[in-house]
């Protein structure tokens, strides 16, 4: 197994980072996993588009024209995944640099690797996923970027699965929803689609690419405010990430939801628009 580093492909056990760089000692970078299938990298504009505007907030240089699909594509050709469907994750750390803060570097640490990636079975999208709500509540502009501080979101899955739960939903600290430990939320209600407003929730791409295609149909995915009692009522809720698309949700802690029909159509007008 290979992956690109700093500007090399290598076999991953002689892909090394230095003990100072600040993504290990720190949690002070970014990433972005997407999905690829013959070859081709998922949405990836959409990607770059998000980890560029987190790069941003947080004084975190990325390189200008920077060949990322070729190398995607490179990278899965050389690991025997040009067929099939793969995983591409995408990190970005501010490399060493010693000052306090976040200071600016000219030379981030990129890695880019695959894996092999089975989507859930048809089973799966047909009933809906157990989920339950993370117990502690979260509350921070970290939130809102897809970075390597990554523990509470690990934190939340675990607790999950602990609870006979696939995944986990994260509370602000007034108990509205904000996303799903590593998924967007979206619900149906009164025929209409919503997703949470939240301070601290990461845009989805996923959510956003399904929003480009519903409003050249007439429709729209408005923002509202999230209570659990208010998902509960729902005609339909959905966990949506870049590698499974839309999966429903049959139970929240517990209770059983209500399964939107919609759930084929809307996946089926997620995985057309591919580019």
């Amino acid at each position: 197994m290979e992956v690109f580093l700093n500007g090399q492909f290598r076999p991953a056990s002689q892909a090394v980072v230095s003990v100072q760089d600040r993504g290990l000692l720190y949690g002070d970078g970014l990433f972005e996993t997407l999905r690829a299938a013959a070859g081709q990298p998922f949405w990836l504009r959409q990607h770059l588009a998000r980890l560029t505007r987190s790069a941003a907030a947080l004084n975190l240089t990325l390189p200008d024209n920077f060949p990322w699909a070729a190398v995607i594509q490179e990278l899965l050709q050389r690991n025997g995944m040009a067929t099939g469907i793969a995983a591409v994750k995408i990190l970005v750390t501010r490399g060493e640099a010693a000052a306090l803060g976040l200071p600016a570097t000219d030379q981030p640490t990129i890695i880019i690797s695959a894996r092999e990636y089975t989507p859930p079975p048809p089973a799966d999208y047909r009933q809906g996923w157990p989920v339950v709500c993370f117990p502690e509540r979260r509350h921070c502009f970290l939130g809102s970027h897809k970075s390597l501080n990554y523990l509470f979101s690990l934190a939340a899955r675990q607790y999950a699965l602990d609870h006979g739960g696939r995944e986990a939903l994260i509370l602000e600290p007034d108990g509205t929803v904000v996303e799903g430990a590593a998924a967007g939320v979206l619900w149906q209600e009164g025929g209409g689609y919503f997703t949470p407003r939240a301070a601290s929730a990461l845009p989805s791409v996923t959510l956003t690419v399904l929003e480009d295609i519903l409003r050249r149909q007439g429709l729209a995915i408005q923002r509202a405010t999230g209570p659990v009692a208010r998902l509960l009522q729902a005609e339909g809720l959905w966990l949506a990430n870049s590698l499974m698309g839309l999966m429903p949700v049959a139970a929240l802690d517990g209770q059983p939801l209500a399964l939107s029909p919609a759930t084929s159509w809307l996946n089926d007008l997620l995985w057309s628009e591919v580019g």
